[in-house]
């Protein structure tokens, strides 16, 4: 498992140093009368993953090997599959219906199928996550998102 941790924690910092260099190139300060440069959220996001995968690396050097295989059994495998899947419908949804519905459509789904929450919380929590996003995004930091086909339409605000 300490292997695995290791490689996958290299894996992060290579993907945070291409960001943050793409972040350098775009710019990423803010821009008076207009808000955060186009690569102000990068950054940021770039800086937290490269420090968060420099913390892991260095536990996971002093951490012992337990000798455990990756996936322990099936279920694990199945897990990892389950998580990707949702993932990829997130991408994939993003492309087809802008970022606000598929961010719902991928809470809902995560929090019920992977996560068997009860269907309150997962409309609320699904809700709340997509509200979140587009006040915080949109209207906080006026990053204009993708927007699905309904919003071209005058149908929805997103």
């Amino acid at each position: 498992m300490k292997k695995g941790e290791l490689i996958t924690a290299l894996g992060f910092v290579i993907i945070s140093i291409v960001t943050l260099r793409e972040a350098f190139r775009l710019g990423f300060g803010w821009v008076e009368e207009q808000g955060p440069a186009a690569g102000f959220t990068l950054f940021w996001l770039g800086l937290l993953m490269l420090l968060c995968s420099i913390i892991i690396f260095v536990v996971g050097l002093k951490k012992e090997d337990d000798g455990e295989p990756f996936f322990v059994n099936k279920q694990g495998l199945w897990e990892a599959v389950r998580i990707f899947f949702t993932a990829a419908l997130l991408t994939v949804g993003i492309i087809y219906t802008g970022i606000y519905w598929a961010t719902l459509g991928y809470c809902i789904l995560f929090t019920r199928w992977l996560g068997k929450h009860r269907w309150r919380t997962v409309i609320l929590f699904s809700v709340i996550m997509t509200v979140a996003v587009y006040f915080g995004m949109e209207k906080g930091l006026q990053l204009p998102l993708p927007k699905s086909f309904l919003y071209k339409r005058g149908l929805f605000p997103f």
